[in-house]
């Protein structure tokens, strides 16, 4: 074989590699991040998955709604100059992923946010059959308007 490597050589001499541990909170908080990339928007990036039963029933970002123009294009008042007296045009992406899960896949599932909920998103949140919330733990300070508003209309918030 004039000295390449065989792809199938023994490999009884190599240790097995560590595996990381498996956690599904932080798996399906990494699939929130990675929906957030897809947001067109110019001041934040923020993304959703609804999960059932360990599997992803919807995902969402924020960004303008379809058949409108991007805020990075300048679609937006509020992303055009950053004016945050602006008007803003997006919806965020908790609604995304409400809005694109049909109510049988909502009913218990969970829902993981790159951030906590407004308090509009929170009102979504408990009327959409969502049973729990799980975010990224807040920094200090934080207001959590929202996360009380759900846990008074029964729906569970963890941090993680």
């Amino acid at each position: 074989m004039g000295g390449e490597t065989d792809f199938w050589h023994d490999v009884s001499n190599h240790m097995p590699m560590a595996r990381k541990p498996r956690d599904w909170d932080t798996y399906f908080i990494d699939l929130a991040r990675q929906a957030a990339t897809r947001s067109s928007c110019t001041q934040q990036h923020h993304g959703a998955v609804i999960v059932n039963n360990r599997h992803v029933r919807s995902t969402g970002y924020n960004g303008t709604p379809s058949g409108f123009g991007n805020c990075d294009e300048g679609a937006c008042p509020r992303g055009a100059n950053g004016d945050q007296a602006q008007p803003c045009v997006g919806l965020h992406a908790e609604a995304n992923a409400i809005l694109y899960a049909d109510p049988g896949q909502r009913e218990g599932a969970t829902l993981y946010i790159t951030k906590q909920p407004c308090l509009e998103c929170a009102k979504l949140i408990a009327n959409s059959g969502l049973r729990e919330v799980v975010v990224p733990q807040p920094p200090a300070g934080e207001p959590s308007d929202a996360k009380e508003f759900l846990l008074d209309c029964k729906v569970r918030v963890r941090f993680v």
